[in-house]
């Protein structure tokens, strides 16, 4: 599997040439080997793209991820075929177990907020708001019947952004957390097709509209990882060079199990221990050691 993401930013012709990507930028080019790579962003309305490129990285499970006249990601492209069991894993999501989606929606709330809390306790923020988040956490139900996870993102942002803060505000903060927040969706989104499920099939999230639903069911845990970002390197602007820095995140590391992991090969780990826990194969899920923070790529 390869890890390099690459982000092509400016105008220029992307081909395919001898199993590489060609990134032709007038005169100049430059060849990136397929088994090299993640995922390609797009991010230039100058960009042509050639079908036998798309097709190729499609065929290698290559994130493909456009972005809009503004430069944030609108989109992904998925293979169809990218497991060949894909109709059998359907079904075991289909017919996955109501109390099994809301046990696993508990324990998913319960690692963000523990997520909340850790990032609190290393910006050495307000006592009261941790100790606030903790009652919260020790007091999910099955399916977060009373919404703590809503509960506690409200203390949370207001003590990382202020009290005035609100996620619906068009400012720099929220542009970033957008950007930051859809680039480890499009990861998960991947990593979920892989294993043939589909994401509009959600354990909570049951948007109609939203063909991403389990996606952001498993993206929760992960946030954290964004907001630490964004409150460290964030003010009053969000532009391209912080755009180019977030995509290094993809390779950060986090502890799991004693044992420091790049983020991508993280969020695998992850989504593999939800789909067990779905599909009865084991009774617990994998977690994060939120606590031990997060080691930068160099």
């Amino acid at each position: 599997m390869g890890w390099k993401t690459v982000l092509i930013g400016s105008e220029s012709k992307v081909s395919l040439s001898n199993n590489r990507m060609r990134i032709t930028i007038g005169e100049e080019y430059h060849n990136y080997p397929l088994n090299d790579l993640d995922t390609v962003i797009f991010s230039n309305n100058k960009v042509t793209i050639t079908i036998p490129i798309i097709a190729k990285l499609l065929e290698n499970n290559i994130g493909i991820i456009i972005c809009d006249s503004h430069n944030d990601p609108i989109g992904i492209f998925q293979p169809f075929n990218c497991h060949s069991l894909v109709f059998k894993q359907l079904k075991k999501q289909i017919n996955w177990k109501i109390t099994k989606k809301k046990r696993l929606w508990k324990l998913i709330v319960e690692e963000k907020i523990a997520s909340e809390i850790a990032n609190l306790k290393i910006l050495q923020m307000s006592n009261d708001a941790i100790d606030t988040l903790k009652l919260y956490k020790d007091s999910v139900y099955n399916d977060d019947q009373t919404n703590r996870e809503g509960s506690s993102a409200r203390v949370y942002f207001r003590e990382l952004f202020g009290i005035y803060f609100t996620r619906e505000q068009q400012i720099a903060i929220n542009f970033a957390l957008n950007y930051g927040y859809k680039i480890i969706a499009s990861y998960v989104s991947k990593m979920i097709a892989a294993r043939g499920y589909v994401t509009q099939l959600g354990i909570h999230h049951i948007g109609e509209s939203n063909p991403f639903n389990l996606t952001y069911d498993f993206i929760e845990p992960l946030r954290y990882i964004i907001d630490i970002w964004v409150c460290e390197n964030i003010d009053e602007t969000f532009n391209t060079s912080h755009k180019i820095e977030i995509l290094q995140i993809l390779e950060y590391r986090i502890k799991i199990n004693n044992k420091w992991m790049r983020l991508t090969d993280a969020i695998e780990d992850l989504i593999d221990s939800y789909f067990s826990f779905m599909n009865e194969e084991r009774d617990s899920i994998i977690r994060i050691d939120y606590e031990s923070g997060i080691r930068s790529s160099q």
